[in-house]
């Protein structure tokens, strides 16, 4: 059994909690966070220890390994002090704030030699897998060109203060969810390396982060990727797959459609609630040495890597 504590208990915390229940090859070992009333409730309900301060675990806990669920600017720190101290790490997406950061991180594992994986959740959807497999056995032939966009209110009132500075969280739309699209290409397609043309900005807010982001990947193979951000209106989010002999399209990271004469045709393919769950029974199969598609430590640097280019155009 593979012990695991739990480091940050917001949102993406609490649904790593509810998956590790659901884990048969893990168990939660501890918790941290530093609202002290909620983490203490939540560690009465699992009957696990708690720490306000991360630092103060090691020694104090026998973990196996840890999640951590902390704002952007803290991922390389803490990363790094947990592979140190003998643990292995899931640390959520995006990796870290710069490729510098990553390769410490990386460093770090190496010489620990602990396993360091992201938390790239998008690869876990049924709708990721089955296009990765239609890529591969070029069922609608080969694929050319991709394009996506995704078009959200980022500035809500319910997002966290610090997703909106950028010495937190290291960029805005583009680092947020444009670090989901680039892992969802890099997991379906196999490529990595491109050549990127980019334009961003922010026309609404005063933050110091952009607010719209469009950038271009083009790959050695020849197949390239479109990606549009925006973060001042909610239109949805899409994504489009041309291939030589067929286009496919998929809405909300969950439906999938086939264009055939003259009309999108849905594909039946059914998601459902368990993507964490999936995440992490793969994570502690990553974990024991067993085959996994989870993002390692060399992926969530290239995913940092494409966006760093992207930020410097």
């Amino acid at each position: 059994m593979i012990k695991i504590a739990v480091v940050g208990t917001g949102l993406i915390g609490m649904q790593h909690l509810r998956a590790m229940e659901h884990t048969d090859a893990c168990q939660l070992c501890a918790l941290c966070d530093v609202n002290e009333e909620k983490v203490k409730e939540l560690a009465t309900q699992y009957q696990v220890p708690y720490f306000t301060d991360y630092h103060d675990m090691p020694g104090q806990v026998e973990a196996d390994a840890v999640i951590l669920n902390l704002p952007h600017y803290l991922h390389c720190e803490s990363t790094v002090f947990f592979l140190e101290h003998g643990m292995h790490v899931l640390v959520e997406k995006p990796m870290a704030n710069t490729v510098e950061e990553c390769e410490r991180m990386i460093a770090a594992a190496e010489k620990s030699g602990k396993k360091l994986a992201v938390g790239h959740v998008q690869r876990y959807f049924r709708v990721n897998s089955w296009l990765k497999k239609a890529v591969e056995e070029e069922r609608f032939g080969k694929l050319c060109m991709i394009t996506g966009k995704r078009s959200i209110n980022y500035f809500a009132e319910s997002r966290p203060g610090w997703f909106l500075k950028k010495n937190a969280a290291g960029g805005g739309i583009g680092m947020n969810y444009g670090a989901h699209a680039l892992d969802t290409l890099f997991y379906i397609t196999g490529e990595r390396k491109a050549e990127i043309i980019s334009g961003y900005g922010n026309l609404k807010t005063d933050h110091d982060i952009e607010g719209h982001m469009q950038y271009m990947l083009k790959f050695p193979s020849g197949l390239s990727m479109c990606q549009t951000l925006s973060g001042y209106n909610e239109s949805g989010h899409e994504v489009v797959y041309y291939f030589t002999d067929g286009v496919l399209k998929v809405e909300d990271a969950a439906r999938l459609y086939q264009y055939v004469d003259s009309r999108w045709v849905q594909i039946a393919i059914e998601e459902d609630e368990l993507i964490m769950e999936r995440q992490m029974a793969d994570f502690c199969r990553f974990l024991e040495g067993k085959p996994s598609m989870i993002c390692d430590a060399q992926c969530g640097r290239d995913v940092i890597a494409a966006l760093e280019n992207v930020y410097k155009i």
